[in-house]
């Protein structure tokens, strides 16, 4: 009882500090930051994603979260085999009319199978009416914050001195750059493979690995799961496909499924194969540009960066009815463990 008193007095007095035994095993990861903003420059999609990671030493039994009070909303962790990668992944989608133009409290809440929760408060500045301009610049050497130039959609992404890299590689890992005004433009920029996971049939890769520029995105297309999967429709998106050797890559340019079954689907015949080599930076290009009355022709090329651009394309592609008119621009690593450098919109 005595001991008991000299440690209340101590403690009164600022003779000592107390930590609770309750202490939260839970640990949770919001990959860029609690205070986000977006639509400065502008808004390149519907959603705003908000994107991390949760975990406990006990399991996760459920997370959730609230905007400004409303009603409270189940999220899906990870892998999902999509869009999750590591198990505790979570991506919250919440759609730009949900938000209040300007300051927006995001509310989480995440269990654990003992019992354990923890709540997280996460400040989101939605700044509703501007519009992406055109021409636009990213000098990733200048900038600080990836959410200051870009939208992350996907994966978790790091600024190093050669320019963005994706933590993760795994299903689609996506930025995106632009607006939904955004009609004919041209995307120029560098990228550089240190790695991928070779081309599988089913998960995680589907028989794929690339880096793209895909043109005229909305964003993803609601539908029951938890983030939404829907990727289409979509102006169309161009990947460089590798392969495992890296001795017969190759590009393809396609849209999706289309309900009534006229997918636009083209890829590069084997005599256009290429090599590609690892830790090499390319430069890479993606135009998208309305010709006729209502078609679309995609234009790509990618070439080693220490020589001069070639003047014609790689490969181009068109769509004979246009699938959407406008849209932002994509940058994906499909699989892949790359960099993308600076990247210059005309």
């Amino acid at each position: 009882m005595i001991k008991d008193w000299v440690w209340c007095l101590l403690f009164l007095l600022g003779g000592c500090s107390q930590q609770s035994s309750t202490t939260s095993p839970i640990a949770l990861n919001i990959w860029y930051g609690d205070q986000q903003q977006f639509g400065l420059p502008g808004l390149a999609q519907r959603w705003v994603n908000v994107l991390g990671n949760a975990s406990s030493v006990h399991g996760i039994k459920d997370i959730s979260y609230q905007l400004n009070g409303g009603k409270s909303v189940k999220l899906t962790l990870g892998s999902d085999l999509h869009r999750l990668a590591a198990a505790g992944d979570f991506n919250i989608d919440i759609h730009v009319d949900s938000c209040v133009d300007g300051n927006n409290g995001l509310q989480l809440l995440v269990t654990d199978s003992a019992g354990h929760s923890l709540t997280r408060q996460i400040d989101l500045r939605v700044i509703k009416g501007h519009t992406w301009p055109l021409p636009y610049t990213i000098r990733w050497s200048e900038v600080d914050d990836i959410q200051q130039v870009a939208q992350v959609v996907d994966g978790h992404w790091e600024l190093t001195r050669e320019g963005v890299h994706n933590l993760d590689t795994y299903y689609d890992r996506v930025l995106a750059i632009g607006d939904s005004s955004w009609r004919n433009y041209e995307v120029t920029t560098t990228v550089t493979f240190h790695g991928f996971t070779p081309p599988q049939v089913g998960p995680p890769t589907y028989n794929v690995s690339h880096a793209a520029i895909a043109s005229r995105w909305p964003g993803h297309d609601p539908d029951s799961l938890q983030p939404h999967r829907k990727w289409y429709p979509v102006g169309a998106t161009s990947e460089f496909r590798l392969t495992e050797g890296l001795d017969s890559c190759r590009w393809r340019i396609f849209d999706g499924p289309k309900p009534n079954g006229e997918n636009f689907y083209v890829e590069q015949l084997p005599e256009s194969y290429r090599n590609i080599e690892l830790n090499k930076q390319y430069g890479i290009k993606h135009r998208v540009e309305t010709v006729g009355s209502d078609s679309t022709r995609y234009s790509v090329k990618l070439w080693p960066f220490d020589l001069p651009e070639p003047e014609a394309w790689d490969f181009q592609g068109v769509e004979w009815v246009e699938n959407l008119k406008s849209g932002s621009a994509l940058l994906i690593a499909h699989n892949t463990d790359v960099t993308f450098g600076d990247i210059l919109v005309t």
